[in-house]
């Protein structure tokens, strides 16, 4: 008995050793395996991003008065504001915009000075380019704020004093930085496609290659052979998300204030659910090509039912139903109740049994169908 263990976890390891040579020989898989992470996380952490910063905005002051020049003044002054272009007539305002070159525009009237002055209310146009929905409504509201305090100002009118004063501290994550969100989700994504790709691959390349007869003639069972590719899979993405969590640390100082060894855990038993698609995935393709489009095909709908992009609450019902049997939905909860709530063990909990069911059935449906093939 002794030596029937023996030889079956010698099998396995010599499997695990191959599979381990096949992976590193490849240069595009070294490639694939080390760059894109960090390149994608490094890019990603700055660009996708719901903040607007730099702006450019085009003025048509056509008061040109003492108080319509400050005005202008005050949104050149405003750190957010990279460039303001100042127009002579209203053909070279739908220029700017037509052109792109500017979020905002603003029409600052005739008698805007004179309506201050006599206690009047003093209008000022804004023109926002609709093409860029989201970051118009942005730029429309940082406008609006820097023009109401504008109006204090010169008004010499202060906000009328209440006896309940009001502080707003946010939690977890104090200055609501987006980096701390942006990495944290990353993280996840990208260890996911790193699994998913490793484990696609694993089985259609070995069809490719011609070698995957090979493998059936040999004294492994199934599920050994199984294990022998997912568990390099498995220790890859775990270097790779090393990276990514030093890089989180010491690059964002994002703060880790839960366990290590949580955090850790609670990643394997991710990459296992994923594991499991990526092999049945594989099973079914016969070339690498599929196997890739395969990929993506279950990547396009994990991430847009995760939460990552949309909150699911705010997703049609009959949709939400899919994002609970998601795993990204609860490794999202878990990263980040991890990363800077320190969630209690009841809390991680209750997100970490769906993913061992999931992790179960994905694994257990990769083998049966692996043997339905294999018959």
């Amino acid at each position: 008995m002794k030596c029937s263990c023996f030889s079956r976890l010698s099998r396995l390891i010599a499997l695990i050793i191959k599979e381990f040579q096949i992976i590193w020989s490849d240069p595009r898989n070294r490639i694939m395996i080390i760059l894109p992470p960090l390149l994608q996380m490094t890019l990603f952490a700055f660009a996708a991003t719901l903040e607007v910063n730099n702006i450019s905005m085009v003025i048509y002051d056509k008061d040109n008065s003492q108080i319509s020049r400050g005005l202008t003044d005050k949104f050149e002054n405003t750190p957010i504001v990279k460039t303001v272009y100042h127009v002579n007539n209203q053909q070279d305002m739908t220029s700017l915009i037509d052109r792109q070159k500017v979020y905002l525009a603003i029409t600052i009237p005739n008698d805007f000075a004179k309506n201050i002055y006599r206690g009047e209310p003093a209008k000022v146009q804004f023109i926002l380019d609709g093409r860029k929905s989201n970051a118009a409504q942005i730029v429309q509201n940082y406008a609006t704020q820097i023009v109401n305090n504008y109006q204090s100002e010169i008004l010499g009118v202060t906000p009328p004093t209440s006896k309940i004063k009001i502080d707003i501290r946010n939690w977890y994550n104090p200055n609501l930085d987006y980096q701390w969100f942006i990495v944290i989700s990353l993280t996840g994504i990208l260890a996911m496609v790193m699994t998913l790709s490793i484990t696609a691959l694993a089985v259609a390349q070995e069809k490719e290659l011609g070698t995957f007869d090979q493998i059936i003639v040999s004294p492994l069972k199934p599920y050994e052979i199984l294990i022998g590719k997912t568990i390099p899979a498995i220790i890859i993405t775990l270097l790779d998300v090393t990276i990514m969590v030093v890089a989180a640390l010491y690059l964002f100082h994002i703060p880790l204030m839960g366990s290590v060894f949580t955090l850790y855990g609670c990643i394997t038993i991710f990459l296992l659910s994923i594991s499991g698609v990526g092999l049945f995935i594989s099973t079914l393709c016969q070339t690498q090509q599929q196997a890739i489009l395969g990929v993506f095909a279950f990547m396009a709908p994990t991430v847009l039912l995760s939460g990552f992009v949309t909150p699911i609450e705010n997703m049609p019902v009959y949709l939400q139903k899919f994002a609970y049997i998601n795993p990204l939905t609860y490794f999202f909860r878990l990263m980040k109740g991890i990363y800077l709530k320190d969630f209690p063990i009841e809390n991680i909990w209750m997100n970490i049994w769906p993913l061992l069911i999931i992790a179960f059935l994905t694994l257990s449906f990769a083998g049966w169908f692996f043997n339905k093939k294999l018959d």
